[in-house]
């Protein structure tokens, strides 16, 4: 059975999310929102949480935070995108 993140799952007292598409940002933009994410949306947040815990089998909200956690970190500040963040989460969380 799929894992289903919620908002309420979030760490609304530590990270600060937009909730609406930042200005410009379309419902769907094509191939980027395939390759990238942008971490101050919380439904980009959300649905990469969700990928990343259903590929791994992870199913508890310390999951969930532990992702979000590593997603956040200073040395992953500058990488967008998707593949490269797996490849490091998996690292830095031992799913590799």
């Amino acid at each position: 059975m799929a894992v289903v993140v919620k908002r309420s799952n979030l760490q609304k007292d530590k990270y600060k999310y937009i909730w609406n598409r930042d200005k410009g940002d379309g419902e769907y933009t094509g191939i980027q929102d395939k390759i990238r994410i942008d971490k101050d949306e919380g439904y980009e947040v959300l649905y990469f949480i969700e990928v990343f815990m259903n590929k791994h089998g992870m199913k508890y909200i310390s999951d969930v935070h532990s992702i979000e956690d590593a997603l956040h970190l200073p040395s992953f500040s500058k990488i967008v995108m998707r593949d490269e963040l797996i490849s490091l989460l998996e690292i830095k969380l031992g799913r590799a």
